[in-house]
């Protein structure tokens, strides 16, 4: 519904001149004329039917209504003046700081790029960087990306992309899950547990398939939109899910989950960084570029007994602190 307001000349009139109990004073803040102030008022109250001052030899004094008024006014005054002077590029120091928007799938942001978050920030310390979750190419035009990351096969021609790196999976469980003498060493082991599925049941499909097994419960496992969901779920000994060398390597590391299947498969579905902007700031894309190639060559080398056909437990791998 529109609001009937008055006109905002005659209410920068009114404050002022409240503020200073003198027209001719307010007159000088506005740069106009005492009389002019004046009339202002003068239509103000009529617009609102009550007399806001009283008018005396040498000075105006608030009347009740006028006073009420002001409390009301003067802080709508006070609060359009902050949130002006934090919209206007004038009085934001951060206008000055570039900007980074990367979209990346949420699973990697939540289990590998997050956690790396202070290091990546470190490489460029001026720039704020913006992280947002994004699964497809729509996904990522929609935010407005400067760059992102994204699993798929890099059939992209119209985009920039770079492959990054191939993921190994392989089954994941809580390593509670073994200390009661459960027996889960090979493929044919799974069939007496829960499978977790990430989005739909293919992954585990084309795992099972490569290590020429079966599961009789493959499709009535819970299916979940979220890494990091499914892995607090395999913590809770709530079922097994399918890692790889890439987002599950830090809970491995960290003791929190055991890879027990000596048995790999390469990923259909490889990382890629995708640049989705030709203008901006080059230089920052750049930037975050060989920092992310860097890491994730140097977290790849530490992981590389992961993508071997062997049963891992942390104690067996080191550190994968990169």
């Amino acid at each position: 519904m529109k609001k009937t307001l008055p006109h905002l000349i005659a209410l920068r009139a009114f404050e002022a001149a409240a503020r200073h109990g003198s027209f001719k004073s307010a007159a000088e803040e506005l740069c106009v004329t005492p009389s002019s102030v004046s009339h202002q008022i003068a239509k103000l109250e009529d617009w609102l039917g009550v007399p806001l001052f009283r008018r005396l030899n040498r000075k105006v004094v608030l009347t009740d209504a006028g006073r009420t008024y002001f409390h009301t006014v003067s802080n709508a005054f006070e609060e359009i003046a902050a949130v002006t002077d934090l919209v206007s590029q004038r009085h934001r120091t951060v206008s000055a700081r570039k900007r980074l928007k990367i979209v990346a799938d949420p699973g990697f942001i939540e289990t590998w790029l997050g956690p790396r978050f202070d290091k990546m920030q470190s490489v460029m310390p001026e720039v704020q960087l913006d992280i947002a979750f994004g699964e497809d190419i729509d996904d990522f035009l929609k935010a407005d990306a400067d760059v992102a990351i994204h699993y798929g096969r890099g059939n992209w021609p119209e985009f920039d992309s770079i492959l990054l790196r191939t993921g190994y999976e392989f089954p994941v469980c809580s390593p509670r899950l073994l200390r009661n003498g459960t027996v889960l060493s090979e493929p044919k082991d799974l069939a007496g547990f829960t499978l977790l599925h990430e989005r739909d049941p293919s992954g585990w499909t084309a795992w099972l398939t490569s290590a020429g097994t079966r599961h009789p419960g493959l499709l009535e496992g819970p299916i979940f939109h979220s890494t990091q969901t499914i892995f607090n779920k395999v913590r809770a000994l709530e079922g097994i899910a399918l890692g790889d060398d890439i987002v599950a390597a830090d809970l491995l590391q960290a003791g929190e989950l055991v890879k027990p299947i000596g048995k790999v498969r390469k990923s259909n579905s490889s990382l890629y960084f995708m640049q989705f902007k030709t203008g901006g700031e080059p230089e920052l894309r750049n930037a975050f570029k060989a920092w992310l190639m860097q890491e994730l060559e140097v977290h790849s080398r530490a992981t590389a007994m992961l993508r071997e056909d062997l049963p891992y437990a942390a104690e067996s791998l080191g550190s994968l602190d990169t």
